[in-house]
């Protein structure tokens, strides 16, 4: 409805009703609903109230990110330990091996399986061309700290791209959730839709960590409107999951987005309400390979 107000009302507004309507959707449960709405106010707001409502708004976003987020686990590999209490997993081969020529079993020949963690790198690559309407912003903003949040052990990096790309962060910048998502409800959307450019980039930002196991997430309605056929660039990749999501009337192509999965040995999946993006990053994170 805000956004349906003539701008000769912004005055009216700002003066005489803002302050009631920033207490009014204080008050409303913390969620997705309220942070659409405490957006939309800032756009209409004064430059003083835009300041107080982005305040507002990055508490609740962060907040919100790191609720959906909680549980983050990292990658973990299996490797061969003497044993310790807490290792209950015992290698039998090896343990058999150290234990010839002992007549009686000696702790220092019994040999357990550990799990430890594992570094690993991830770009998400963040679709914010045309198709993403301006009320979408803040939830990509959610999605985004739910992804800082998940790998806040890991090197990470995010792009957003249209035509062009930009950076959002670097893999090997300090985990500064609000920092982030600072500059994720700064950004601009708009313009045509270039997936290669932003594969190509992602790659470029991937190298910056020196891990073995690299992956990206792109999210993306799938329509390459230039820049050509990204298929080739996405077969580059370790690991590329596809999140599949419509961001308006034109749907999504699932075709080209499983393809690019596929190519990237990877995971599509479709996302049939922007609103769940940020607990679809959540669970793709969670059930990383």
């Amino acid at each position: 409805m805000l956004y349906r107000i003539p701008s000769s009302l912004n005055d009216i507004l700002n003066d005489d009703y803002f302050g009631e309507l920033i207490e009014a959707v204080k008050n409303i449960e913390t969620g997705i609903l309220q942070v659409k709405l405490l957006s939309m106010m800032r756009e209409r707001a004064d430059l003083t109230r835009k300041l107080e409502i982005k305040r507002i708004l990055l508490q609740k976003i962060t907040y919100l990110s790191r609720k959906i987020a909680a549980g983050a686990r990292g990658l973990r590999k299996t490797v061969v330990a003497n044993y310790r209490p807490g290792l209950d997993e015992i290698d039998v081969d090896r343990t058999l091996e150290a234990q010839l020529g002992h007549p009686t079993l000696e702790y220092e020949n019994i040999f357990c399986h550990e799990k430890v963690k594992q570094k690993s790198a991830c770009a998400l690559l963040l679709d914010v061309s045309n198709s993403m309407h301006r009320e979408k912003i803040p939830v990509a903003s959610i999605a985004t700290g739910v992804f800082a949040s998940k790998l806040k052990n890991d090197f990470h990096g995010v792009i957003t791209f249209a035509r062009d790309t930009e950076i959002i962060k670097h893999m090997n910048e300090p985990n500064d959730v609000e920092l982030l998502l600072n500059r994720m409800l700064d950004i601009n959307s708009g313009g045509a839709t270039n997936i290669r450019k932003a594969l190509l980039a992602g790659l470029d930002l991937l190298k910056e960590s020196k891990t073995m196991v690299r992956t990206a997430i792109l999210v993306t309605d799938g329509w390459a409107t230039v820049g050509g056929d990204p298929v080739e660039i996405a077969s580059k990749y370790d690991r590329l999951h596809v999140l599949g999501i419509s961001f308006g009337f034109g749907g999504c192509d699932p075709a080209a987005n499983t393809l690019m999965a596929k190519k990237g040995n990877g995971r599509y999946m479709y996302i049939r309400a922007f609103d769940d993006l940020p607990a679809t990053i959540s669970k793709i994170l969670a059930n990383r390979k």
